[in-house]
């Protein structure tokens, strides 16, 4: 077969394959047509309806702000002939509502504000009291007609707490202003209904609020409510109207939205269907004409198709040769050709995609890994660049107080020394003890003023190799210990061989001692031992028999000017931390309240390897 023959052979095998389902062919399409503006009306009915629907939540939410707004006016203090003059002018300034009914706990009519004669809602009395005292929420219903004057009202009530009473307010909404509001939504082009679940009619597109007294559109109503009854929402069909029909939440009413029947469908769908036996002759002899038509495209067509598609998963899954495809004398074979010179490509770019992928995840791998270390770098450098600022303007202050304060207050301990000197030991007690209570405040003072400048001061390290034993041995030898503390030491038997600034780490370990004695007001007892530790390292402890420390401050403790004492600096455990760190020494605490607390300090021992 030559070149271009195939599409002739093919046209004239669906041409007369087509003469006779081409009547099912066209019957198909319409109804597919008709299908497809269904579901177009289908979507626009949705959207529209979900419009109408958020358009009635809204209302009736605005309706509750407003009714909230006046019963917080109430609780703000007003009294009764003040809040009386306040609900009229509401309801001149609100003309949608007609009405305001104050209720008590057994549904009897307090005082009433509105138009006359009022509306009756002595039906809902009953269901009021329910839904808005016994169980405090807002109660929707009790829909009204007046012929009259033409109207619909909506009653709604709403927990009213006054004193701690509980009473009710109901109020009745004038529903033209409704109507005003779902008129600027409403499309004249579809049918649209707002009912409640016992099929009380409260809107109509057709009719509107102000002649739908005459209660119209009852038959499509009714069963619209059956679907209702049984919670079937979405699209419904009913009678000559087709639509979507949707429940607005906690309000007990009803959205239907939709257009004629025959207005979603052709006349010509509907004559076939009518006639079954020439629709059945018609699919009958479509059947045969596909059949026979179907077997020869398979051959000609489907079968070198299904060819070129194996070829495209081989080459998906990585296959090492390309399957070999048809190549008949006719536009197919020309096909495959081209498709085969293609999967040869395509496998070639897609061994180079791959190897480009594997090269840019281990890039990414790499730089990963790069912007984490220069991250915690930089990290590091913003902490130390913020404790030397820190430290900076600690240094700043202490140099004022140095001058400022600590310089009087050596005058005035002379002026009291001077003072005491010359009164002698015949001077009135009284005298003398404030004297002394005047020594004891100043010597306070220059203590925390050196806790201080301790604190800021910054000099050059003078690291020493000593033994950590012998060391803590004469530190506590030249420490005055309270009479009402018992000292147990517990020392190492061997050399403990340290390098560390002695000067500095003796300030931290008396201060650690220092606050040890000052939980234990009463006294107590207090252990000290030195013992070498783990992976070369020697161990300070120090245990107190205190009251410990609170988990909700133990992470504050070594933090500066945090404290918990009347009159403390909170630099105490902040100069430890402080010359643990320049000695490279670490800290750990534990504590448990009602039974003490032990400070671990752990250093290095001298010439162990790291």
């Amino acid at each position: 077969m030559n070149n271009g023959h195939l599409r002739h052979t093919i046209f004239g095998v669906v041409f007369i394959a087509a003469l006779l389902p081409l009547l099912l062919f066209g019957f198909y399409m319409l109804q597919t047509w008709e299908s497809v503006l269904k579901e177009q009306y289908k979507k626009h009915f949705e959207i529209y309806n979900v419009r109408l629907s958020n358009e009635t939540a809204s209302y009736l939410s605005q309706n509750e702000k407003l009714i909230s707004t006046l019963l917080e006016l109430r609780s703000a203090g007003l009294d009764r002939n003040n809040y009386s003059k306040l609900v009229e002018m509401f309801l001149t300034r609100n003309p949608s509502v007609v009405g305001i009914s104050f209720l008590d706990a057994v549904g009897h009519e307090i005082v009433y504000f509105g138009m006359r004669p009022k509306i009756n809602y002595q039906e809902s009395v009953s269901d009021i009291i329910y839904t808005v005292i016994d169980n405090n929420k807002v109660f929707i219903g009790a829909l009204n007609k007046n012929p009259s004057k033409k109207m619909l009202t909506l009653t709604m009530a709403f927990p009213n707490k006054i004193h701690n009473a509980n009473r009710a307010i109901v109020v009745q909404f004038d529903l033209k202003f409704f109507e005003e509001l779902i008129e600027s939504s409403v499309s004249k082009e579809n049918l649209t209904l707002i009912f409640t679940k016992n099929g009380f009619l409260i809107y109509s597109s057709a009719d509107g609020i102000s002649t739908v007294l005459d209660d119209s559109y009852n038959i499509e109503i009714s069963q619209l409510i059956n679907y209702v009854k049984n919670d079937i929402y979405g699209f419904v069909e009913v009678r000559n109207f087709s639509g979507v029909l949707s429940e607005i939440p906690s309000s007990g009413w009803v959205v239907f939205t939709g257009k004629p029947s025959k207005d979603l469908s052709f006349p010509f769908l509907s004559y076939i269907k009518k006639s079954p036996m020439l629709l059945a002759a018609v699919i009958f002899t479509a059947v045969i004409c596909l059949v026979i038509l179907s077997l020869y495209l398979t051959v000609i067509i489907v079968r070198p198709v299904k060819a070129m598609t194996n070829a495209v998963t081989a080459v998906e899954q990585g296959a090492d040769e390309v399957p070999s495809l048809p190549a008949p004398d006719n536009e197919i074979g020309v096909l495959s050709k081209t498709f085969a010179r293609m999967l040869d490509t395509i496998k070639i770019q897609f061994e180079e995609m791959k190897q480009n992928r594997q090269d840019l995840q281990e890039l990414n791998q790499s730089l990963q890994l790069r912007v984490g270390s220069r991250t915690r770098e930089l990290r590091t450098a913003l902490n130390e660049l913020i404790k030397k600022e820190r430290l900076a303007a600690i240094g700043q202050m202490a140099s004022i107080v140095s001058h400022e304060i600590k310089n009087p207050l050596a005058v005035i301990k002379n002026a009291v020394y001077l003072i005491k000197a010359r009164l002698g030991e015949n001077a009135e007690p009284k005298i003398l003890k404030n004297i002394s209570v005047i020594d004891q405040e100043i010597n306070q003072a220059n203590g925390i003023i050196e806790e201080i400048l301790g604190y800021a001061r910054s000099r050059e390290q003078i690291l020493s190799v000593t033994d950590l034993t012998l060391y803590i041995k004469e530190i506590l030898a030249s420490y005055p210990m309270p009479a009402n503390i018992k000292v147990s030491t517990e020392f190492a038997g061997t050399s403990l061989i340290v390098k560390i600034d002695t000067e500095e780490m003796k300030q931290a370990v008396r201060n650690i001692i220092g606050n040890a004695i000052e939980v234990m007001p009463e006294g107590g007892h207090l252990v000290i031992k030195t013992f070498g530790g783990e992976a070369g390292t020697a161990v300070l402890s120090i245990r107190d028999s205190g009251p410990g420390i609170p988990k909700d401050i133990r992470e504050n403790i070594f933090t500066p000017f945090f404290t918990t004492k009347a009159r403390g600096t909170g630099l105490g455990l902040a100069v430890v931390k402080k010359v643990a760190g320049r000695n490279n020494v670490q800290i750990e605490l534990v504590s448990e309240e009602g039974k003490g607390t032990k400070i671990s300090m752990i250093f290095k021992i001298y010439g162990e390897t790291k």
